[in-house]
């Protein structure tokens, strides 16, 4: 094995070893499982750590030649991974913006000002149905060719979507002489991030997409090695345990700004893949965003004296990309640490149980293991919990009856 690019402090858990192992059959099972997804190929997002980045990386050079910035529109996992990784690792070669509900202020705000002529667009959408992606791409389609023409405009847009009949983005695509960049049938959005949804973004700005990857890969790596004993194996086991004891707010808050987009995308993750009905009884856990140390000073109360039905996971760097250190005053690195420690440490005087995720720090390599970290931690609280963590009928539901309401 290489560097470590995460580790997982569980000692705060309160988890005793005859627990773990009562769980041993249980967890063991549940990798089954996970392995015949992953071999069948019925969830690729397994293999993205090992895809090849060439075409990725010569495509965003090309758009780097031409372009100064990227306006993403997406939603759902089409946005917030993409979001996230411009704001934990994102590069300094192409600005980018993102566009996400239809919110006619949003729009505007976003839209105006934009310098057409060395803006490109990417469009992302698995199914290419989207309401709320398709008209925000139709309002900056007509936007941008009244800036520079209708057959200048064609060079301007970029769209992820599955190449497919079904996908009216794709015919759309093909239709108008857009670039299509194919989004993987066998990986669903909100597990996308390591695909063309997120790495193609990243590329532009001037991500190291292979480093990510690389980091990813260590991740996955490590689990099939060490499978139900792996280290998201064992996060997931923890998590498992909390929820019979009645604790399903899940709690995960970072200790560096640019990680709290990681939060948020963790919150859709968490949420859409494992609340369920299973056999007519509702289940899974709420996922909480939170953010170190400024939650210290709005939630934390909370968390340390309120009900007792959280678990709370930090992620800390070991460092961050620069220090500040004034004569008197401790370094900001160590304040971050300290604040951290101590509120664990606060926490679990307390009984509130709490794990800590370190990274050495904020680069390509650890955020590609965190990435991987939580979406395979999701398959195997799925697996624990019996339930399907690739659908999401619950979303499904509600946008059949925004498009009654539409008449569309």
């Amino acid at each position: 094995m290489t560097t470590p690019w995460l580790v997982y402090d569980d000692a705060n858990m309160m988890v005793t070893r005859k627990v773990f192992r009562s769980l041993a059959s249980e967890l063991k099972r549940a990798h089954a499982n996970i392995e015949r997804l992953r071999l069948s190929g019925d969830q690729g997002f397994f293999e993205l750590p090992f895809a090849s980045v060439t075409e990725i990386e010569r495509m965003a050079r090309k758009v780097q030649k031409r372009f100064d910035q990227l306006l993403v529109i997406g939603i759902g996992g089409s946005d917030l991974g993409a979001r996230m990784l411009y704001s934990a690792i994102g590069g300094t070669k192409m600005r980018l913006s993102f566009l996400t509900n239809p919110d006619p202020d949003a729009v505007l705000n976003t839209l105006y000002g934009i310098d057409w002529d060395r803006t490109a667009v990417n469009v992302v959408s698995k199914s290419g149905t989207t309401l709320e992606t398709r008209t925000l791409f139709e309002i900056a389609r007509q936007v941008c060719m009244k800036s520079v023409g209708k057959k200048q405009h064609a060079d301007h847009f970029f769209v992820t979507t599955e190449e497919s009949s079904t996908s009216e983005l794709y015919v759309r695509a093909n239709r108008e002489g857009y670039t299509v960049i194919p989004h993987p049938t066998n990986v669903g959005g909100r597990f996308s991030v390591l695909s063309t949804v997120g790495l193609f973004p990243a590329a532009c700005s001037g991500t190291n997409i292979q480093r990510l990857l690389n980091g990813a890969k260590w991740l996955e790596e490590e689990r099939r090695i060490k499978k139900e004993k792996s280290l998201p194996a064992r996060f997931t086991t923890h998590h498992y345990l909390s929820m019979q004891e009645g604790r399903d707010m899940h709690v995960l808050m970072p200790y560096a700004e640019t990680l709290f987009p990681f939060a948020m995308w963790f919150r859709q993750l968490w949420g859409e893949s494992l609340g369920k009905k299973k056999n007519g009884v509702s289940v899974g856990p709420t996922p909480i965003a939170a953010f170190g140390p400024a939650d210290q000073h709005s939630q934390i109360q909370l968390y340390n004296e309120g009900p007792d039905n959280k678990v709370i996971t930090f992620i800390l760097p070991d460092r961050f990309k620069r220090d500040i250190r004034i004569k008197g005053y401790p370094s900001t690195t160590s304040i971050q640490r300290a604040l951290c420690q101590g509120t664990a440490t606060a926490l679990k005087h307390n009984g509130r149980p709490n794990g800590t995720l370190h990274i050495p720090s904020v680069s390509p390599e650890s955020v590609g293991a965190l990435l991987m970290m939580y979406e395979t931690a999701t398959a195997y609280m799925a697996q624990m919990l019996g339930v399907n963590a690739f659908d999401q009928p619950g979303v499904e539901r509600g946008k059949s009856e925004a498009l009654k309401l539409l008449k569309l």
